[in-house]
């Protein structure tokens, strides 16, 4: 829909009271002035709990003047605010959008993704005192302009923060940036493209889940947190695992080149491994029951050696699939030749 030449039309409030909880615009064409006039309904909808913009355009630069809107001054109960594919032809002349920092004051969780933003304001950030989720996914942040973004006193009550597939080059860097966030406790930097991991960095007190998956890198080191409960470093270059995280319970570790399991003891309290689509070519029973607490454990999709030691190991444990949910079919055997793509499961060597 165009709403670019959008007018509302007054009514008084007594005539409309909307249930109305969402409110999604797609594919439409918006205006500063039209954005204006939007804001007018505000005043009709009092339950709205979320507005979402998803392939829309704006013709205009960000000259947003709420205070003509009837002097609306917040989004009410909006706590959700959901902007993708936002295209806007006038981008680099785009305003710092100080006109709405007082409108969301109260939101909890901000989505922009794939809309060029390459800066959040230090005072618009300060400013989303109530923001709990921040996901800035497939834009252009680097860690210079990340750096005013969550400057001092910036998103007080962020949790989650995602920055998936920017522009970042250090995770170094990028953690000592976000010291400042003492809320924060996921953390996604997923699809960056990293340099080598330093062998120490600083990291939030309170993070637990850190997403480092397609990021390039080629090993673990104590850089990464130990606070962490779940870490995912899949679709990497790693070809081994030995770091010692006492309070790990997730770990997501497929697609990369490990050829053997980690060691269990590193991970006193893991309850999920998934290191599908590796190089691993066997598993034991004396790997397995390293690991103390583990209940879920899925490694099919490996080149796995169909060897009597592993055959016999498999046969005499009957409860294998409780442990492995992709068993038995993710699991064929790479060798022998004669064996080659046969489940695992049901290869049987010759008597030789």
């Amino acid at each position: 829909i165009n709403v670019a030449n959008f007018r509302f039309s007054e009514l008084s409030a007594e005539e409309i009271n909307s249930p109305m909880k969402k409110l999604a615009f797609r594919n439409a064409d918006l205006t500063d002035e039209s954005f204006n006039e939007l804001l007018k309904l505000l005043r009709y909808t009092p339950e709205l709990l979320q507005a979402e913009f998803d392939d829309c355009a704006l013709d205009g630069v960000g000259d947003f003047q709420p205070s003509e809107s009837d002097i609306v001054r917040e989004l009410g109960k909006v706590e959700t605010l959901i902007i993708r594919r936002l295209h806007i032809p006038r981008f680099y002349s785009f305003n710092d959008l100080r006109s709405v920092y007082s409108l969301l004051e109260k939101v909890k969780r901000i989505t922009v993704e794939n809309s060029k933003v390459f800066l959040v304001p230090c005072e618009f950030s300060q400013r989303l005192r109530s923001l709990e989720f921040l996901d800035l996914s497939e834009n252009l942040m680097v860690e210079e302009y990340l750096r005013n973004s969550a400057c001092e006193g910036a998103w007080p009550s962020l949790q989650t923060l995602i920055l998936s597939q920017n522009y970042l080059k250090s995770i170094e860097r990028t953690g000592e940036i976000l010291l400042t966030l003492k809320n924060l406790t996921d953390l996604d930097i997923s699809r960056n493209s990293f340099r080598p991991m330093p062998d120490t960095c600083r990291w939030p007190p309170k993070m637990r889940f850190l997403n480092l998956s397609s990021t390039g890198i080629w090993a673990v080191k104590m850089c990464i947190p130990q606070t962490l409960e779940v870490l995912d470093v899949s679709n990497n270059n790693l070809d081994s695992f030995s770091l010692f995280l006492p309070r790990l319970r997730e770990l997501y570790i497929s697609r990369n080149k490990l050829k053997t399991l980690p060691d269990g003891s590193l991970f006193p309290v893991l309850l999920v491994m998934k290191i599908r689509e590796n190089a691993l070519s066997t598993f034991s029973k004396d790997q397995l029951g390293s690991f103390p607490k583990l209940e879920t454990l899925e490694a099919g999709d490996n080149h796995f050696i169909c060897s009597c030691e592993l055959l016999s190991f498999t046969l005499g444990q009957p409860a294998l699939s409780q442990v492995l949910p992709d068993w038995p079919d993710s699991y064929l055997c790479n060798s022998s030749p004669r064996l080659r793509g046969q489940r695992v499961q049901e290869a049987r060597p010759s008597v030789l």
